[in-house]
């Protein structure tokens, strides 16, 4: 009934759906508002909405309609289902990015080196690459002439992402052990110093007072 076009165009439908349920649960995990996003769920409906006239027509339930039917409906639903995927994509990089910087929050550079010790020479720099990645995808998305390579790619680029993400929350309490340490550090010298500092004025005065 379909043709080799319409039957990779399902099968890319497929995938991509496959790998769009992940990320949601991961954004409805890690992000309240993410439940309330419209737009992903209306595209995921319209999506269905395609799909299920082209159901109708495969099993009789809808007749009369013309040889370019299937394929209309085909390409609509490969484009909704492309366009769920971009805002998915987008607001999954959105919330990565803001779990890595409250993860790092509030340590010094020298400890996160030290938990992470390729952070500054790989980790960051690769950070920046894939945020320059993620604004390029964002602005060349292309959802009227849809390419899976492409967008596997920014699932790629999304996925690198994750796991720096987890590198770093596998490190955290390395980072907390090392922020600990060096603060108990700090606050021993301070306390040596003042100790050396009363003994210097308490040596200090018992000499002024002998040689009165």
């Amino acid at each position: 009934m379909y043709s080799e076009s319409e039957i990779e165009s399902l099968k890319q439908i497929t995938l991509v759906y496959g790998k769009i349920k992940k990320l949601i649960l991961f954004c409805e995990e890690n992000n309240e508002e993410f439940k309330s996003n419209i737009q992903v769920v209306k595209e995921l409906r319209d999506a269905f909405d395609h799909l299920m006239r082209i159901f109708a027509v495969q099993f009789e339930l809808k007749t009369g309609v013309d040889e370019l039917y299937i394929k209309r409906n085909i390409d609509k639903t490969l484009g909704h289902v492309f366009r769920a995927g971009y805002d998915t994509l987008d607001y999954t990089g959105i919330i990565l990015r803001d779990k890595i910087t409250k993860e790092l929050a509030g340590f010094s550079s020298d400890t996160i080196q030290a938990a992470i010790p390729d952070y500054y020479s790989e980790k960051r720099p690769e950070l920046e690459e894939i945020t320059d990645k993620i604004v390029y995808f964002r602005d060349n998305k292309d959802v009227d002439n849809p390419s899976y390579e492409i967008l596997d790619e920014y699932f790629e680029i999304i996925q690198r992402f994750d796991d720096i993400y987890k590198n770093i929350l596998k490190a955290k309490p390395a980072m907390v052990e090392l922020q600990t340490h060096d603060k108990r550090k700090k606050w021993s010298l301070a306390f040596n110093e003042l100790v050396v500092g009363l003994i210097l004025i308490i040596i200090g005065v018992i000499l002024g007072k002998l040689f009165v």
